[in-house]
C-alpha cells in the first residue's frame, strides 16, 4: 500500500503531532486522509489552521474507525483511559504507534486485551528540520509490508533506527530529552560570540561549526577522551567541572528512572 493511498490518524495534536506534520508537508508527504483528535478545542483549530486538509474528529474512538494509522501523541498518563475507548475499534487490520516512553507492548496489550501490530517510536525535537534520532522498537506482529510503510512515514524526519524495546527508555533520557541539556549552554555560546566582536550570522555559523566539529572529533577521532582534551591547551572550566557533571548525572540518572519505573 502506497502511502498516498493510506489513512493516518492522530490522537493528541501537541508539539509531537506538530513536528511530523511540518516535516511531512516540507517533503511532500501525502496521505489519503488525515485525522486526529484533541480535546482542546484551541489545539484543534490551530492545528487545522496550519495544515490544510487535515481533519479533526470528535473522539479518539472516531478517528480509530476512520484509519489504518493510529499515532498515539500523547502523554503515558493517558494511555489507560484513551485505550480503553478505543479498544473496540481496533483490530488486527489496523497499526498502533506510540511515541511515548514507559507503556511497553505488554502494557498496551494488556489494556485492550488483545495483540496487535504496535510500533513504539522515540523520536526527537532536530525532526523538525529533518535531522531526528529516532528510534523505534516492533511488536511481533509487525509484517514486513508494515515496516516499510513506517519507514516512509517516519524516515523524512531523520536517523530511523531499530533497537529492542527495553532500550527505549534508555534512548527517550538520552536522544528525546538530549536537547535540552544542552541547547541553553549553546545559547549561552552564542551569546558570548556576539559579546566578542561577532555578528549574529558570524556566530550563529562559528557556534554551530565548532559544536558539530567537538563532537565529532570526541566520537569519532578514534582518540581516547584525555588525548581529544589535550587538542586544546587551555581548559576555563576545570574548577566547575565536578559540579556540572554531579548536576548532569542528578538529572539525567533522575530522568532515566522514572521513565523507566
Amino acid at each position: 500500500m502506497r502511502k498516498n493511498e493510506l489513512t493516518i490518524g492522530f490522537i493528541g495534536g501537541g508539539r509531537i503531532t506538530r513536528i511530523i506534520l511540518a516535516v511531512w508537508k516540507k517533503h511532500g508527504v501525502s496521505f489519503n486522509r488525515i485525522v486526529f483528535f484533541d480535546p482542546e478545542m484551541k489545539t484543534a483549530k490551530k492545528l487545522e489552521s496550519d495544515f490544510p486538509g487535515l481533519t479533526a474528529a470528535e473522539s479518539s474512538r472516531t478517528v480509530c474507525r476512520q484509519v489504518d494509522i493510529i499515532i498515539f501523541a500523547i502523554h503515558p498518563p493517558l494511555f489507560g483511559e484513551v485505550l480503553t475507548e478505543i479498544k473496540d475499534s481496533l483490530n488486527d487490520q489496523k497499526l498502533l504507534i506510540s511515541l511515548a516512553p514507559k507503556v511497553n507492548f505488554q502494557k498496551i496489550f494488556d489494556l485492550i486485551g488483545f495483540t496487535i501490530s504496535a510500533a513504539r517510536v522515540i523520536p526527537n525535537a532536530p525532526s523538525f528540520i529533518g535531522e531526528g534520532y529516532n528510534v523505534y522498537a516492533l511488536s511481533s506482529e509487525v509484517g514486513d509490508i508494515q515496516n516499510e510503510i513506517l519507514a516512509g512515514l517516519f524516515e523524512p524526519l531523520g536517523k530511523w533506527k531499530l533497537v529492542d524495546e527495553n532500550k527505549l527508555e534508555a534512548y527517550a533520557t538520552i536522544t528525546g530529552m538530549g536537547p535540552t541539556y544542552l541547547w541553553f549552554l549553546f545559547q549561552e555560546i552564542f551569546a558570548q560570540a556576539i559579546k566578542c566582536g561577532m555578528s549574529q550570522d558570524e556566530a550563529k555559523d562559528a557556534v554551530n561549526a565548532m559544536i558539530k566539529g567537538a563532537s565529532d572529533t570526541l566520537f569519532t577521532s578514534n582518540l581516547e577522551f584525555e588525548e581529544v582534551l589535550d587538542l586544546i591547551p587551555a581548559y576555563p572550566f576545570k574548577p566547575q567541572e565536578e559540579n556540572i557533571i554531579n548536576a548532569y548525572h542528578t538529572g539525567i540518572s533522575g530522568l532515566f528512572k522514572k521513565l523507566s519505573s
